[in-house]
């Protein structure tokens, strides 16, 4: 069967099958993965798939031989609060509340609460610890504002992330590392 036989067999098979001016129609390859890459991430896209040119189809499983490259940005935020931790972090924080500064103040632009290994949950829930407890330091109330330890917001971190949403919270965010280089 077709799906037996390599992505660039399969291709040509379907170039063949599907006729021009159809609903359906079989995406570009190009070879500049890099450049295709910095095109998208140009253009906002979120990524590329790349895939192996003698990669066989295994329905219904994933396959090392198909990669999403995800375009991914970073920023700094201020850490302006915490949510207590569940399950296995249930000693810890569950997710950390991020701000950016604006015009008029501090901006929320979400939480974060991937990213971390259990060494760098021990080392960041102790500089949380050693910051002051303040008021919500944004406008914006989440949904979870009632289980949350609002902080002053001294301590800053990098987080990757995807894109921003409509309202400007950041999509797919992932912890990278606390800058106390950039703290004041």
């Amino acid at each position: 069967p077709i799906v037996g036989e390599p992505l660039t067999v399969r291709r040509e098979w379907m170039a063949d099958a599907v006729r021009r001016n159809e609903i359906y129609r079989v995406s570009e390859a190009v070879e500049e993965g890099d450049a295709l890459f910095q095109a998208a991430r140009k253009m906002g896209l979120e990524g590329i798939m790349a895939k192996r040119a003698d990669s066989r189809y295994l329905p219904g499983k994933r396959s090392s031989s198909w990669l999403k490259i995800k375009a991914r940005q970073t920023t700094e935020c201020r850490i302006i609060g915490y949510t207590k931790g569940r399950g296995d972090r249930q000693s810890g924080f569950g997710a950390l509340h991020l701000a950016r500064g604006s015009g008029d103040g501090l901006r929320y632009v979400g939480k974060v609460g991937t990213g971390f290994d259990e060494k760098m949950l021990i080392a960041v829930l102790k500089e949380l610890k050693k910051v002051p407890a303040g008021k919500r330091p944004v406008k914006e109330r989440p949904i979870d504002d009632a289980r949350t330890t609002w902080l002053e917001p001294e301590l800053l971190c990098e987080v990757q992330y995807a894109s921003l949403t409509p309202n400007g919270t950041l999509r797919e965010p992932v912890f990278v590392r606390l800058r106390p280089d950039l703290m004041s």
